[in-house]
């Protein structure tokens, strides 16, 4: 199970991004339906499951939340007194669609300052395998691209080296005019927008896609048809 140290520092919180059949997982954890939204709910006892549609969860109760991920962001956030935490699925529609300025917008109405949160960018799909169309450039380009005027934009049209040493071949180009979408610098943008200063995000450097096998791909088992299919738990709790 993988950790971050940020939010391992905060007393009275307890997080992990496992896979499904970990012992170190929590028997009990709540996640939602997730459809690539940016849908929030608040957690309550009487919700079962994987039956309300949304893709982000929060929560004052010492219950267990999370987001299933097989290669999409997940991301984990607690105030620093660990009085309120929250899971996001950051799939590129759900961030697009300002999944996490909304979480920001709900910290706030609880009455936590952005600037006494912390975020843990989960294992996920790096640049380095992660192709993405023209077309999907230039659409993103046109809605946001004002995020990173001054900036540099979340993709290279070169495919970037892997930020950890790979064990599975990161995938050759398989489109004409494609780029390497860096959905965790996308996030970060958006983070920063919403009132988050980099210092208070941690970006765990695990590629989904090529850094090892036991992290859950979407698009490796797409490559490669006779991979099991598995998911990733990136579960968040209070423990006081």
């Amino acid at each position: 199970m993988h950790q971050a140290s940020n939010l391992g520092a905060i007393p009275g919180v307890d997080h992990g991004f496992c896979s499904i059949n970990d012992p170190l997982r929590p028997d009990e954890v709540f996640f939602c339906k997730q459809a690539h939204t940016a849908t929030i709910i608040e957690w309550h006892r009487d919700q079962v499951a994987n039956t309300i549609e949304a893709d982000g969860v929060f929560t004052r109760d010492k219950h267990s939340i999370a987001v299933i991920t097989a290669d999409c962001l997940p991301l984990l956030i607690a105030s620093k007194e660990g009085g309120l935490v929250a899971a996001l699925h950051g799939g590129w529609k759900g961030l697009q669609g300002a999944i996490i300025a909304n979480a920001m917008q709900r910290f706030a109405a609880e009455g936590v300052a952005l600037d006494q949160l912390q975020v843990a960018i989960g294992p996920s799909i790096k640049p380095c395998c992660y192709e993405v169309s023209e077309a999907f450039i230039a659409q993103l380009q046109t809605s946001q691209g004002h995020l990173w005027q001054d900036s540099k934009a979340p993709w290279t049209f070169e495919q970037p080296a892997p930020l950890l040493t790979p064990t599975i071949t990161p995938p050759e180009p398989r489109q004409a005019l494609s780029a390497w979408f860096d959905l965790s610098q996308y996030a970060l943008i958006l983070l920063q927008a919403a009132g988050i200063a980099r210092q208070q995000v941690e970006v765990s450097e695990v590629c989904t896609y090529c850094t090892s096998n036991a992290f859950a791909s979407y698009r490796r088992r797409t490559h490669h048809s006779e991979e099991k299919k598995t998911l990733l738990y990136s579960w968040i709790a209070r423990t006081k």
